[in-house]
């Protein structure tokens, strides 16, 4: 839309195994490409997170070089004031949602939860949610460190994570009320919140709501199938799934509904343009993975000008968070040397 203006100041609030790493190189090349300037962790090449798994502040960030911070996009943990602390009031806050059962399944396989806990047999799941306060406490505990590397102590993996990354205390994760309190603040503070079912959709959405081109919201899928785990639809496991993440349950069920609403509130071009995303997108992942040299040139039509795409978007493309991050931080100390 023409008499539509680029939103550049953006919030994105990742969440556990949700594809939030895809969506985060994604807002990393879109950043990158216009030289704007990111909140970048403080430490060198391993510092990954802005303060989490609590919420930033600013002893964890490098001082800002411009007037203001265009794109928080590292992982923290959401809270309206500290990040309004560091980000304009103007910026767009987004993060994305997963299903919580195939969430669940997802983390468990991932961090090896089963292993670290000591279950062993068929079906580590149900095992496992039979006791999960109990198994949680070993996951989480000093003694289970040297055997989950990558998860600091006392941060649980399987229970309403996705409510933790949300800012929603473990206080208020059994309590209904209290849930449906801090989503209706959530509601308000979040210009969208994505599905990971519906990404597509989503990605479409977010094209729409920040004036961004089709080409921003391209992006490299990781190739990394969740390990299709045994009895994955056990009735009873998924019931008590929902009680111990009843949390996440609450939160997914309740943007899914306000994702439909979004999307019917579109026009009645939206499946359409869906549709004409999911075509180039497809097209550009074939471009991305031949070994061809020439460029792909990508006609115009009624939701994109023409554009043209070289091997080096490619490259770009696959990026991944950390070296993302290698780059951005590259780039800081060569333009600000001296300081971090």
């Amino acid at each position: 839309d023409p008499g539509c203006t680029e939103k550049i100041n953006l919030v994105f609030i990742r969440t556990e195994r949700s594809g939030s790493d895809v969506l985060a190189s994604m807002f990393h090349r879109f950043g990158h490409e216009r030289k704007l300037e990111f909140v970048l962790p403080r430490g060198g090449e391993d510092d990954l997170w802005l303060g989490w798994p609590a919420p930033v502040w600013k002893n964890h960030y490098r001082p800002r070089h411009t007037r203001h911070f265009n794109l928080l996009v590292e992982r923290t943990v959401y809270d309206k004031q500290a990040i309004s602390d560091v980000m304009p009031h103007d910026a767009a806050y987004v993060t994305v949602l997963r299903e919580p059962w195939a969430q669940f399944k997802s983390a468990f396989h991932h961090y090896g939860v089963g292993k670290v806990v000591g279950i062993q047999g068929d079906d580590p799941i149900a095992q496992f949610l039979q006791r999960a306060e109990v198994y949680d406490a070993v996951y989480t505990s000093p003694a289970a460190a040297s055997r989950r590397p990558g998860v600091p102590g006392g941060v649980s993996v399987t229970h309403s994570p996705m409510a933790r990354d949300m800012g929603i205390s473990g206080q208020a994760w059994s309590n209904e009320t209290a849930i449906h309190e801090h989503i209706k603040t959530l509601d308000k503070d979040f210009t969208l919140v994505m599905i990971a079912e519906r990404l597509y959709e989503s990605l479409v959405l977010l094209k729409r709501l920040m004036c961004w081109r089709l080409q921003d919201i391209l992006y490299w899928p990781l190739q990394s199938p969740d390990n299709p785990l045994r009895l994955d639809s056990n009735p009873s496991s998924m019931a008590r799934h929902r009680e111990w993440s009843l949390a996440d349950y609450k939160l997914y069920e309740h943007f899914n509904r306000t994702l439909h609403r979004k999307i019917a509130e579109q026009g009645k071009d939206f499946p359409e343009e869906v549709e004409h995303f999911t075509t180039i997108l497809h097209k550009v992942l074939d471009y991305c993975s031949s070994a061809q040299k020439t460029y792909l040139v990508v006609a115009a039509s009624l939701w994109n000008q023409e554009f043209v795409l070289s091997r080096d978007y490619c490259r770009r493309m696959k990026m991944n968070t950390q070296q993302y991050l290698n780059v951005l931080k590259t780039s800081y100390q060569n333009h600000w040397p001296g300081t971090q």
